[in-house]
């Protein structure tokens, strides 16, 4: 397993053969929330396992059948993924509870706890990462129609407004409180 650590983001990945949908090996006290990692054809393709911190929210992802490359990753204000041929557009825009900016690397700031590092998706092996959402709890997030962890198609510059140029969303999970 290869770790990359980014500031206060950690990010792990690691190689897996399967080309079912993979799952996650987490003890069962660490899974606060769990959400199936839709695709754009409507099918499951992995999971993603939400914990809780007093800092923030570790998110910890897999998911097969992503396209090979950097993809940007962002948590969005709906739980919802049921549009999946319209792109996951019911899932709304970026949580962002400062109101500020998009990005890591924007001079005036970055939203708190919506942004990732982007993540890696190796050729024909599923997806496996962790991150950390920072200062954002799930009491913000989780508000009476949930809230999202999207996979965009692009990768996420850390600049651009609104989305750091992510592109069009190719994987959503949607987390809801029902």
């Amino acid at each position: 397993m290869k770790r990359i650590t980014a500031g206060l983001f950690s990010v792990a990945l690691a190689a897996c053969g399967s080309e079912a949908v993979p799952t996650i090996d987490l003890p069962e006290e660490r899974r606060l929330m769990s959400a199936d990692v839709i695709g754009t054809s409507g099918q499951v393709i992995g999971e993603v396992v939400m914990s809780e911190g007093v800092h923030g929210m570790m998110f910890r992802l897999t998911a097969a059948g992503l396209p090979e490359g950097w993809h940007g990753a962002h948590l969005h204000t709906v739980g919802d993924c049921s549009d999946h041929v319209n792109g996951f557009k019911t899932a709304g825009g970026h949580i962002n509870i400062t109101q500020e900016e998009h990005g890591f690397l924007n001079p005036k700031g970055f939203h708190v706890g919506a942004n990732f590092p982007n993540l890696y998706a190796p050729a024909g092996e599923p997806m496996r990462i962790e991150v950390f959402s920072q200062d954002l709890s799930l009491a913000q997030a989780n508000d009476e129609d949930g809230f999202t962890f999207i996979i965009h198609v692009n990768e996420d510059d850390h600049v651009s407004q609104p989305i750091g140029g992510a592109g069009g969303r190719i994987a959503c999970a949607a987390f809801t409180s029902q």
